[in-house]
């Protein structure tokens, strides 16, 4: 009874004009169980080789016509046969012949006489080195198509988030000037009740005007982040005094921050004026909306400290508060548009102050930072200078 056949196993190429060897060298591989094709001489190899796509060749050195040398190295030269392992099969024992067998591209050589069990080992090792480097080639083809996908995939949501953004700053460009008008038409009303003395309705007016204005609000920020996104708004750069900026925003909260008892500090670690090339009105907004935020949650009686100073290649403003701070988990959430956090439920806002204090740091080469100020948070935003 035959043995079965296993069309799935390997196939060995082997190349020699001597009949006994190929043979010999045929019997040993399928006694190994692998799939055994032969050739007689170095034109025939290559034509074989290309045709069968064998998984190893195993090479003679010596014979007529194209010798091991030159068929390796047009095997080598063959796209279609280059990563096909080549292991030579010779007499030649000198150490030039083995530095010329390896440069032609083989990867072994077993010597003449031949030891079976010699050629069995290196064929079976080399085979497996062969299924390694073929897994690993299609784990590689694999991820690079995973990330094509991916890469794909995040354009296709980055086109979405894009035309989402589009539409909201649409619809808040399209809005604010109906909603100004209808402000406008709300005061000619409270006008008119402040005559007649009907303070029901007027203080229900008033209400409504605050209201507006809070939308109003949203929409003007929602215009400004856009700007920044866009980067229209590094037209309006100029070199300014940051240390004006810093106490002009300091001096125009103290009012809000007295009716709160609290005080509001500033420490300067610079000498007189600090100039730099930025959006003065971006950067004014910025920190108020810093100190702000600050205000909100800052213990009655206790203190905000606004602070200016800078570095080799950065310029640092500081807002630091002694209320419940941010938690370390929540941090990198309270810059996103509209995120709210749990201490901030209770307190007025949209979820834009900080939003803008990120994209105003991001347009001036910055960042925004936070960190526990024992009690409290002190939020750092950063302006990289400029030459």
């Amino acid at each position: 009874m035959g043995e079965t056949r296993n069309d799935d196993a390997p196939v060995v190429l082997v190349v020699d004009d001597t009949a006994a060897n190929l043979g010999l060298v045929v019997e040993t591989l399928e006694a190994e169980g692998l799939r055994a094709a032969v050739a007689r001489d170095g034109q025939e190899a290559l034509r074989r080789a290309e045709i069968v796509k064998p998984d190893l060749i195993l090479l003679d050195v010596i014979m007529p016509g194209l010798d091991g040398f030159q068929t390796c190295r047009a095997l080598k030269d063959n796209p279609a046969t280059r990563d096909i392992p080549v292991i030579f099969m010779t007499s030649l024992t000198q150490t030039e012949d083995k530095i010329n067998g390896f440069r032609a591209g083989a990867m072994d050589f077993v010597t003449k006489p031949l030891q079976m069990e010699e050629v069995a080992v290196r064929v079976q090792t080399h085979l497996k080195l062969r299924a390694l480097q073929r897994s690993q080639q299609e784990q590689n083809l694999r991820l690079e198509e995973e990330v094509k996908t991916r890469i794909r995939a995040q354009d296709a949501l980055l086109e979405v988030l894009d035309a989402v953004k589009n539409v909201s700053n649409a619809i808040a460009h399209d809005l604010r000037t109906p909603l100004a008008e209808l402000r406008s038409r709300l005061e000619m009303l409270m006008l008119g009740l402040r005559k007649s003395g009907d303070d029901d309705t007027l203080n229900q007016l008033e209400v409504a005007v605050a209201d507006v204005d809070r939308v109003i609000g949203i929409f003007n920020a929602l215009l400004r982040l856009a700007e920044i996104d866009a980067g229209v708004r590094r037209s309006g750069f100029v070199e300014t005094d940051l240390t004006s900026i810093v106490s002009d925003a300091v001096e125009f909260y103290q009012p809000v921050a007295e009716l709160r008892g609290i005080s509001v500090k500033l420490d300067l670690h610079v000498q007189g004026k600090l100039p730099a090339l930025v959006d003065p009105l971006l950067i004014a907004q910025a920190i108020g909306n810093l100190i702000d935020n600050a205000l909100k949650f800052a213990q009655e009686g206790g203190v905000v400290t606004v602070s200016l100073g800078e570095s080799a290649d950065r310029i640092e403003i500081t807002v630091s508060d002694d209320g419940p701070g941010i938690p370390v988990a929540e941090r990198s959430k309270v810059t996103e548009r509209f995120y709210r956090g749990d201490l901030s439920r209770g307190t007025p806002g949209v979820g834009l102050g900080l939003a803008l204090v990120k994209a105003v740091a991001t347009l001036h080469q910055g960042e925004l930072t936070f960190a526990d100020n024992d009690p409290g948070l002190t939020a750092m935003m950063t302006i990289g200078k400029t030459d």
